[in-house]
Formats: structure tokens, sequence, C-alpha cells
């Protein structure tokens, strides 16, 4: 197939993040203000004295309780606790003077201030002299040149004149707007004035003119606590909703709990290839590092074989991850482990066809051995296990019947498996089973993935196309009869995905085993039950509330549209991906739009589809995301019909949100656990499948 447009992928900057607490080197993990020399060296102002960071990467510490203002000059660094000053000079700390009133902060270019309660200082011969009075409670000082700006409350104060004296300027008599003023900061090079107030961020001309979201749409809406400026022009904002960074006049935000401690920074400071954060929980230190996909996707193939793997080769998530380090995590067994790590073979396999990688081709070995090893153990040909668990994994040997959780133990004794197999699973077997087949197995291989799908296709067929479990009863989920789906109301929602899972089935066994009863009963279903005008709209409108069904949907697309040759069959499974997609296009999922780009050849958002690909964390831990401080979200209300909560009607940048897989809300505001962790096939998968299809080159 000729594309009308691939991307060509190089280096991009990759973010990580280090948490820093009282429990890994703060002297307390309320950090109260940030500052960094000229050298890169940078400053905690804590709630327990100065923290600073050495040469070697290690954590420096000075005791003298509360730092609550830091100032970084040329030659020293000043920093206040209470009443008394000190600086840091050529990496030696001292004491320089104390004051009737606490320091509240310093600022300066040429000449460096510091104001108190009472007093405006200026640095003279290495001592802060009295300037003048203040007449005034400040918050911040800001000074640019000869231009001296403070902030007390809803007034901005200004020194003016040849005689000095404070001026202020009030909202009720001026342009100015009305809002509380938390801080002060100077475009030094163009001398406007930013200040970041409880009604977001805005910029002062210093005559008449205000400029907030209103004028200046990228500017945010946020309270805003602390003002820096960069030196490659971006803008490093503290607020109320985490990090916000403007760059190359748009906004971005980073949240908490992946790369700040909390939503409210009382700081942040860009520190040449990294930005510092400062939160009454702790500190952050967020890094980008260049990087290629290719390198993130070997990156996620080691981290997966690494800590995913459970036994036999069985991979989904993690969980009992202590204090947010995924390498305490454990594999634990899900109920639909079928699913997940056939993904995980089909990102492989996918792998595996473009660059050959042995290491690759014997870790999908391994796990499509695992995935055989459901198929035999129940005991009833054809019929697969959901999940199997050996002694000494979590569960074992508690075998109850809760809620369809059907657990049995295995006639050899080997294990204990979990029946009521679902859709989900035939899904999962036949996308990775497939992928396997045609792009890694020898020919002993194709002769047992051969047997496994044609034994599932035919226990289908033989038991009315429906699984039935070890009992002789349909499992719940797992029908696909002509006469349910198109005659029963009950099955409404899943008449269409479900017809064109089975059709998917009845493909993958034909092109594996060539035997024409496969295509006989394909065919039958596909006009007969017109099975395939039903996927050529597989789609429900569901507000966006089913995404099973949508992960579904798409492995199986991706399954037959890659192996069904048809032309005839092909444009009514080519109408159903398209409505499908349409449909999903604000979830912004790579897997979706690569899936759709690879096999129409049409503008799939490829651009978006990249930069989510370079923004997805390396992270993988479901850290808490906060976003519900952020202003100007859309919402959603269709969810109500189906007695769901609203939802965002655009989902968030993958780096804003929890990394799910595909068969889950992306929609939602705040959520996340951090004691667990999300598979990164969610990452291998769209990746590798783009590389094979020549959507994305390295």
């Amino acid at each position: 197939m000729e594309r009308k447009g691939f991307y060509k992928s190089q280096k991009y900057p990759q973010r990580t993040c280090e948490f820093f607490t009282s429990e890994n080197g703060l002297l307390s993990s309320k950090a109260l203000c940030l500052a960094a020399d000229k050298n890169g060296a940078v400053y905690i102002g804590t709630d327990g004295g100065l923290n600073y960071t050495k040469a070697d990467g290690t954590m420096g510490s000075f005791p003298c309780g509360r730092v609550q203002a830091l100032f970084a000059a040329n030659d020293a660094v000043y920093f206040a606790a209470g009443k008394v000053l000190y600086t840091v000079n050529d990496g030696k700390i001292s004491e320089i003077q104390s004051f009737d009133d606490e320091v509240i902060q310093m600022s300066g270019t040429d000449d460096i201030y510091l104001i108190t309660a009472s007093w405006l200082y200026i640095l003279e011969n290495g001592k802060f002299e009295k300037f003048f009075q203040t007449e005034f409670l400040p918050a911040d000082i800001a000074i640019a040149g000869k231009k001296i700006t403070a902030a007390s409350g809803k007034n901005l104060i200004i020194v003016n004149g040849k005689r000095k004296h404070w001026m202020t300027i009030f909202s009720e008599h001026s342009t100015m707007p009305s809002f509380k003023i938390n801080c002060l900061a100077f475009d030094e090079s163009l001398g406007f004035l930013w200040l970041g107030t409880d009604k977001g961020a805005y910029v002062y001309d210093y005559k008449v003119g205000w400029y907030g979201h209103k004028e200046l749409n990228c500017l945010p809406e946020e309270e805003i606590y602390k003002i820096r400026f960069a030196d490659d022009g971006r803008v490093i904002l503290s607020s109320a909703a985490g990090l916000i960074i403007i760059k190359n006049g748009s906004r971005k935000y980073l949240p908490a709990t992946r790369w700040a401690c909390e939503p409210k920074l009382n700081d942040a400071v860009a520190v040449g290839d990294s930005i510092w954060t400062a939160t009454d929980s702790g500190v952050t230190k967020i890094t980008e590092t260049e990087m290629t996909l290719e390198e993130k996707a070997d990156y996620f193939f080691k981290l997966t074989e690494e800590k995913y793997v459970r036994t036999l080769g069985y991979v989904t998530g993690l969980h009992e991850i202590k204090n947010g380090d995924i390498m305490t995590g454990k594999p634990h067994v899900t109920d639909n482990d079928g699913l997940w790590t056939q993904t995980y073979i089909g990102a492989l396999a996918y792998c595996y066809a473009v660059t050959k990688n042995e290491k690759v081709l014997e870790a999908a070995r391994r796990s499509m051995k695992a995935m055989g090893y459901l198929t035999k153990i129940t005991g009833v040909k054809g019929f697969t296990a959901r999940a199997v668990r050996f002694e000494g994994e979590p569960g074992y040997g508690t075998v109850v019947k809760r809620d369809g959780a059907e657990w049995h133990v295995a006639t050899n004794g080997e294990c204990e498996w979990l029946g009521e197999t679902s859709s989900d699973e035939m899904t999962g077997h036949f996308f990775g089973f497939s992928l396997y087949y045609d792009f890694c197995a020898n020919d002993e291989e194709k002769e047992y993935i051969r047997e496994i799908i044609c034994d599932i296709a035919d226990h289908i067929i033989e038991n009315n196309y429906r699984l039935c479990d070890v009992d002789g009863l349909p499992t719940t989920w797992a029908n696909w009869a002509p006469d349910q789906l198109n005659g029963n109301c009950m099955w409404l929602w899943e008449k269409c995905i479900n017809s064109l899972e089975i059709l998917t089935f009845l493909d993958v066994a034909y092109h594996v085993s060539g035997d024409e009863k496969y295509r006989k009963e394909f065919m039958r279903l596909a006009i007969d039950e017109h099975y395939l005008l039903n996927a050529a709209q597989h789609k429900k409108d569901d507000g966006h509330t089913c995404h099973i069904d949508d992960n579904l949907g798409f492995l199986c697309t991706a399954t037959i549209l890659r192996i069904e040759k048809d032309p005839a069959i092909r444009k009514y499974l080519l109408m159903g991906m398209k409505h499908h997609w349409e449909y999903e296009k604000p979830e912004h999922c790579v897997l979706f739009n690569l899936i759709y780009g690879a096999f129409t050849d049409e503008a799939c958002d490829l651009d978006g589809t990249v930069k989510t690909l370079r923004d997805f964390p390396l992270d993988m831990v479901r850290r808490p995301l906060i976003n519900s401080g952020r202003k100007g979200l859309v919402f959603d209300t269709e969810q109500e019909r189906w007695g769901e909560e609203p939802q965002l009607k655009e989902a968030l940048d993958i780096d804003e949100r929890i990394v799910h897989n595909y068969d889950s809300n992306m929609f939602r505001l705040d959520e996340g656990n951090i004691t667990s962790a999300s598979c990164p096939s969610a990452y291998l998968l769209p990746y590798w499948l783009g590389r094979y299809y020549g959507l994305i080159e390295e």
C-alpha cells in the first residue's frame, strides 16, 4: 500500500520525575521556595532549613528553621529564616545580619533589595541598608533596574519620583482588574510585569494595559503562586492546579501527583534541562532527556520482562507497589490474563516483524506457550480458561464461587484455573495467536496454534455459538448466537460488536487451517444472519462509557482486515471501522488512530498520535492525577443517560492523565492508585503496529 503520509520521528525530550521528601534527604517535606545559582546548584527552602544539591548528586542541608525567602544573585545565594539572613558563597554558608521584622522577599538586577513588613533595604558593601520605609504589609516584591514594585493584598505599589515614595494602584480607581496578588515577576528584557493572582496570570505593561486570559488566552486562569522566566523563553508558573509551562505560545499542564507532590505549588524553577517544584508535601525534579520512540520501546520491553512477567509468561499489571517505586511491584493474576498477555504477544509479533530481534522472539514464544496452556488446562476441548494461578501466588487454595468468578482445581493438580470465560478473552486469543502465527511461528508452532484456534472455533460452533464452561452451561458474555444477537433485545448493545468478533474468529480459523467449513460458516453468518451488516456499524453511541467494546472492536478490526482479502467483504468492515473511529476521535487514542490509518491510508491524526507516544510517561505507576483545579475544561453530560457521572468532552494529554489499557475511560478528571502500575503494552502495541505498517519511521 502506498502511504499518503507517515511520520519520521527523531530524538525528542522525554520527561522523567524524581521525588524528594524528608524520607530521602529533605530537612522537611514542606518546601516553600526554590533558587538556582549560576552553576546549576538548586537551593530548597523548607520548614526545617535549607537543602541544596551537591556536585556529586547528593543533597546537603543547613538546619536553621523555616526558610521562607531565597534569592540567587550573580555572585551569591541569599536565604532568610525568620529575621535572619544568610548567604551561600563558594559553597560556604554564612549569617549576614538580622532584622527587626521577618524577611519577606528579595529581588533585583543591578542592585539587590530586601523587603520586610517595615522597611525596604538595599545591598551595599555586603550588607543590606535601609532604603526607605514601607507603608503596607507586602506579599512580594519585583525589581528590574530602577523599577521597584510590591504587592499587598489587592493593590500594586510602585516606587516613583525623584524623592522616592510609594504610589498605589487600586482596582477601584484604575484600569487594574480586581484580584488578590500573590506574586510578581518582571520579564526583564521587555519590562513587562507579570502578576500571579487568585484569578490567574496577568501581564501589566507598566502603564494602563492589563492582559489576562481574556486578552491572551495562553495565560492560565488558575490561581498562581509563583512566576519564573527561563532563559529559553518558557514561563514557569506555580499554580493551584500543578505546574503550568507556557512555551511556543501554548499552555502545558503537568499535574500532581505524577509531576508534583500535590496540586498547589509554592514555587518552581527551571534549571538547565530540569524543572524543580516545591510543595507542602515535597519536591520534584522533572528532567528532560533526549530519546527516540524506539529507545522508549526498548526501555518498556526490558521493564516488562524484568517486572511484569508472571509464572509461565503471563503479562498483566503490577500491584502492591510501595512509595510509588515500580520496582517494588508484583505481577498479579487478573480475570483478563488471556486478553492482556495476548496483547503483549501481538506487540512483540509486530516488533519481531520489523526488527527480527531474537530476544523479542524468545519472549513472544514463552508467552504464546503460556496462552496455549490456558486452552488445555480446562479439560474441555476448545474451552479456554481466563487465567491460572499456581501454588504460592495470591489467592491460591481459596477456591470459591463468587460474582461469577469460578476457580477450579485442575485435574492434573498443577494449578487452579478461572472459568466464566468471556468474549474479551477470545478476542485476545485470536488477535495474539494470529499475529504470532504469521510473523513468528516455525512449522511446529504453526501446527500448535492451528490446533488451538480450530479447537476453539469448533467448540463455539458446536455449542450454538456460545462458550460452554466445565459445568456445561454457557458463559455470561461469550455469546455470538444468531437467535440471541438478532432476536433478543437484551443483547442490543453486544449485537453488532459480537457479530464482528465471531466473523473475526471464523476468518482466523480459515486463515490458519484452510478448512472450508469455517469459510462456509463465515459466509452464512455474514449474509444469512446479516452479521456483516451488523459489523458495518458495530459501535453503539454510548456517551463514551463502554470502553471495553472499543478495545475489542479495534482489536478485531485489526485482525480481520489484516487477513481478509475479499474487497466486497472488506468494504463493510471498513465502514464499521470508519464509524467507530470517528466516534472515538475525542479520546485521542494512539492505538485506534494507528489501526485506522494502517487499513485506510486516510488521515488519522498522525501528528497528535506521535506527540502522544512522545509524551507517554516512562513512569507506568498509576499515581493519582489531579486535574479538578483546572479552569476552562469542557464537560460532557451525555453519560447521564446511562447513569454515569459527567466526564470531559475530550481526553486530556497522556502525560496529564492515568495511563490505561485501551478498555478504560480516558475522559476522567481525577483518578489513580499509587500502589498499582499499568502494563507497558499500552505503548508497545501501537508503536510497533505503527512501525510495521509504515506510519512511523525512525
